[in-house]
């Protein structure tokens, strides 16, 4: 089985310091996308901009953005979405690797750590269409204002699928214990 190679890679040790860059990429990268993000005006949060679904409402948005500091808000996602990538992946590997072998437990585990690579993967194909619109932010081809929301609902779906799992598998090992 393909994800049973997840049992023993990467090691233990090279999960936890996957997990331990993750945050750290993180934490130092945001702060910069929040500062950008506010020096670009960008008029709404990002949930309710990637799920619109919708060229108008996303050329609304950029009428009223100064695009040069959104472009970099953008470009610096590229370093979030490693970090979370990793995050979601050695997460899921570290709580996954705590149940007992051929459990139902270990194997979602293996699955949402690759749901949070899939996740990221998602994203980066998602940023790569906002930077493609940014190059025409008031030209660009309707399909790609929908297929930048189908990317991002996958994304979300992806990323709280990783959350919901992880809290959940935390707190069963927890009472187990």
């Amino acid at each position: 089985m393909i994800l049973g190679k997840l049992s023993d890679w990467p090691s233990a040790k090279k999960t936890k310091w996957l997990l331990i860059i993750s945050i750290i990429l993180i934490v130092i990268v945001y702060p910069f996308m929040a500062y950008f993000t506010m020096a670009s005006k960008y008029p709404v949060d990002f949930m309710t901009s990637q799920l619109s679904f919708s060229s108008a409402t996303l050329k609304a948005h950029y009428a009223v953005t100064v695009i040069d500091f959104y472009r970099v808000t953008q470009s610096l996602d590229y370093i979030f979405m490693l970090g979370y990538g990793m995050l979601a992946f050695s997460l899921g590997l570290i709580i996954g690797r705590k149940f007992e072998e051929d459990s139902k437990w270990r194997t979602s585990g293996y699955i949402i750590s690759i749901f949070g690579i899939i996740a990221a993967s998602c994203d980066a194909i998602e940023n790569g269409f906002i930077l493609a619109m940014l190059t025409d932010p008031f030209g660009f081809p309707d399909i790609w204002a929908v297929t930048h929301s189908v990317f991002a609902l996958i994304k979300y779906i992806l990323l709280i699928s990783c959350i919901g799992w992880a809290i959940v598998a935390s707190v069963l090992r927890i009472i187990k214990k």
